[in-house]
């Protein structure tokens, strides 16, 4: 594709990705193919606020634009119409007076992407073989192929090659750790009293965001009675999987060695330089099996109802743990609906000890 920029000395472009963590991590090696294209080139993104974190401080970014996007959606769908045109036509001007030459909008299956086709030349990508209606709202629309099954990195580079942007493509995510966020882990770790500075950092990350992806509990309480004479075992998440976090403390035998870190480091940006500090990371498929990708640390993936196919850790050393042979399973479905022993069995069927062998293959121990 031809482009034709205003200000051929500084091009402006702008990526439309809300949401998810994951997602967004695996979509910034877009970003650096786009510099490495454009080396003077102004890119912005434009992110749910929710998420934005995750991408301040990436230096290949100049910008980041948050949006409330829960209470613009949520405007729309209780047809409260004059807030969400309010919202809507304001973010919308916000985009226009910025005279971006390149919209690149990685959702571009949502209707309301409209409201983001700003600039002259319009990438629309979409996770479907046909684009459909909205695909006409694009200059070029880019449809999903699964032959070859593509990562969705993969996918998310695809407007590079629609640019004319010649390959191959750096396909190493990119997490930009603050110093603030490592001086939060070191107080952190420094005041908590079962903390053995001569012992590494094992985290568990129990969160994802479907039961399907969740790892039970009791699970990784007796993982963690297992390794807790050797680690330091932190329990990592959000504000609001603090109860996830108390359900392993509960259900370890050596409660008294964990470390929760769960509410108290409730920014995931804290997570990332706890992960960038920690020996190993186990975790489900989560954004947080991404950042120990990003950044390098050896990982254990426990997968349930998902398979680590299209979204598997493209770097750094990884150890994927799932049943194999079960009927059910990958349903990629959020919630399970058999019931009985079949229930959440592609998770269940997941022991302490075999995740231990794992860690223990990654580790080398």
């Amino acid at each position: 594709m031809s482009l034709q920029f205003k200000d051929p000395a500084k091009p402006r472009i702008l990526i439309v990705k809300f949401w998810a963590l994951g997602d967004i991590l695996m979509a910034t090696p877009l970003i650096r193919a786009l510099r490495t294209a454009y080396p003077s080139a102004f890119i912005s993104w434009l992110a749910d606020d929710r998420y934005s974190d995750i991408l301040d401080g990436n230096p290949l970014l100049d910008e980041v634009i948050p949006f409330d996007s829960g209470s613009w959606r949520r405007y729309f769908r209780y047809a409260n119409i004059p807030a969400y045109l309010r919202m809507s036509l304001g973010l919308q001007k916000q985009l226009k007076d910025r005279r971006f030459d390149v919209v690149i909008n990685l959702t571009a299956e949502k209707w309301w992407a409209m409201w983001f086709n700003v600039a002259p030349v319009r990438i629309g990508l979409f996770p479907r073989a046909k684009p459909g209606f909205e695909g006409t709202l694009y200059t070029k629309a880019i449809p999903r192929t699964k032959e070859p099954w593509l990562h969705n990195t993969e996918h998310y580079l695809l407007p590079a090659e629609a640019l004319g942007i010649p390959g191959p493509y750096e396909k190493q995510m990119v997490v930009a750790v603050r110093e603030r966020d490592r001086a939060s882990v070191d107080d952190f770790l420094l005041k908590s009293p079962v903390y053995r500075p001569e012992l590494p950092i094992l985290i568990l990350h129990p969160g994802t965001s479907q039961a399907t992806k969740c790892w039970p509990v009791e699970r990784f309480g007796a993982l963690a009675d297992l390794v807790s004479d050797r680690y330091n075992v932190v329990v990592t998440g959000s504000s609001g999987e603090r109860s996830l976090a108390d359900g392993i403390v509960g259900a370890a035998a050596h409660s008294e060695k964990l470390l929760v870190a769960a509410g108290a480091l409730p920014d995931i940006r804290q997570t990332a330089a706890l992960i960038q500090k920690a020996k190993a990371v186990i975790t489900g498929d989560t954004s947080v099996l991404h950042i120990s990708s990003a950044l390098g640390t050896p990982l254990v993936g426990v997968y349930g109802s998902t398979r680590p196919r299209d979204n598997a850790p493209m770097f750094g050393n990884s150890e994927l743990v799932f049943v194999e042979d079960l009927p059910c399973a990958p349903c990629y479905q959020s919630h399970c609906s058999l019931s009985g022993d079949k229930h959440l069995a592609c998770l269940t069927g997941i022991s302490a000890h075999r995740v231990l062998e794992a860690l223990e293959r990654l580790l080398g121990s």
